[in-house]
């Protein structure tokens, strides 16, 4: 069987969640599909590297048209992805593009989180635009099976595209073990502590700087506490965020606020392991991998209790509603001054990390796109 995988979403040259996904995945599957034949169609003026995933049954297929022209070719159905790639009984999607194909062609989509849909209030002009390109529906409508990155992601596409339920499989992504463990280094931590000039005794917040991750909120409950922490900031920064730094600016607290920018993904594991906490007070998420990271090296996490969040921390933290300052203050309060409560998170956080594996996403991933073709 020939397998598509669009790879367009690699072209950004930073790792967030959709490129953890595909890269991981994609590492799993090589590793235990030998049979059928895949083919990674990436369009970039970087050309992927065959050794990213050097398996004998993939093979590269790069294309160096500009995005904007093959997105509009594939809208307007001038262009079919066969052209590009050759002919394929199935598309895989690991996360939505503009796409067409031939009628007999089986989808198969990765759905990861439907906050452009949800939550468009926290999107810029620029990024509503391209949500509405997409067209969000007849992508989902036109694929055989969507794979959902959680069961809130699976009862969004229910609940807002009125998507057949039995179209949908979740397959929750997983976690590299060898590398998010407790157990590193004393030397890689010291390392990455001067890399970034990290204050002593730290609260994180590691992800990209934008409105839907409810930063500000963080730093108002940040603001109510009497402690010596410092708060850190890391992440890329997104859109619509003058403000978060507006916010900090102005905060009595300004001198205790540090933002780092973006972490290679080479110093996650110890940036993370030298928090005090990880918080994730987001108003949205499909899924959530920077407190599975946590909960695996044995940070304690605080986390939003809303959409996929409380499927990824379950008990192993503290849940808070995201639009509450003062629950988020409260909970800071805790696990910084709880030794028990810290100690019985960490043991908790481990047990919770170890149901996410990634070869279990690839076999179902596997498993999905061996039936479609049937």
């Amino acid at each position: 069987m020939k397998i598509v995988i669009d790879l367009r979403s690699l072209s950004s040259g930073t790792i967030s969640g959709v490129e953890n996904y595909c890269l991981n995945l994609l590492d799993n599957l090589f590793k235990l599909d030998h049979k059928n034949q895949y083919t990674l169609f990436n369009n970039s003026f970087s050309k992927l590297k065959l050794g990213d995933f050097h398996y004998v049954n993939s093979t590269i297929k790069d294309s160096r048209l500009p995005n904007k022209l093959i997105n509009l070719a594939l809208k307007s159905k001038v262009l079919n992805l066969e052209k590009l790639t050759g002919e394929f009984d199935i598309l895989f999607m690991p996360n939505l593009n503009q796409f067409n194909v031939r009628k007999n062609a089986k989808v198969v989509l990765t759905v990861h989180d439907l906050s452009p849909v949800v939550t468009p209030e926290f999107y810029d002009i620029k990024r509503r635009v391209w949500h509405k390109f997409l067209n969000y529906k007849s992508s989902f409508q036109r694929a055989d099976v969507l794979l959902a990155v959680s069961e809130s992601t699976k009862n969004a596409l229910i609940n807002f595209f009125g998507i057949d339920s039995h179209t949908i499989t979740v397959t929750s992504p997983g976690l590299v073990l060898i590398i998010f463990h407790p157990n590193l280094a004393i030397d890689e931590q010291r390392s990455v502590r001067n890399i970034y000039g990290l204050p002593g005794e730290f609260i994180l917040f590691l992800n990209t700087i934008e409105p839907r991750k409810n930063l500000i909120n963080l730093i108002n409950g940040y603001e109510k506490l009497d402690c010596s922490a410092s708060l850190v900031i890391a992440g890329r920064l997104g859109w619509k965020f003058r403000s978060v730094f507006k916010q900090i600016n102005k905060s009595k607290k300004s001198a205790k606020i540090k933002y780092i920018g973006y972490v290679e993904e080479k110093h996650k594991p110890a940036l993370i392991k030298l928090a005090k906490v990880l918080v994730y007070p987001s108003f949205y998420e499909g899924f959530g991998f920077q407190a599975l990271e946590a909960m695996a090296i044995g940070t304690p996490v605080i986390a939003s209790q809303l959409t996929s969040l409380p499927e990824v921390v379950g008990d192993a933290g503290l849940l808070v509603n995201p639009y509450n300052v003062d629950d988020i203050s409260k909970s800071l309060k805790q696990i910084l001054e709880i030794t028990n409560l810290r100690k019985l998170l960490e043991q908790k956080g481990y047990k919770q990390s170890e149901q996410f594996v990634w070869s279990k996403t690839a076999e179902n991933t596997l498993k999905i796109l061996n039936s479609v073709s049937t």
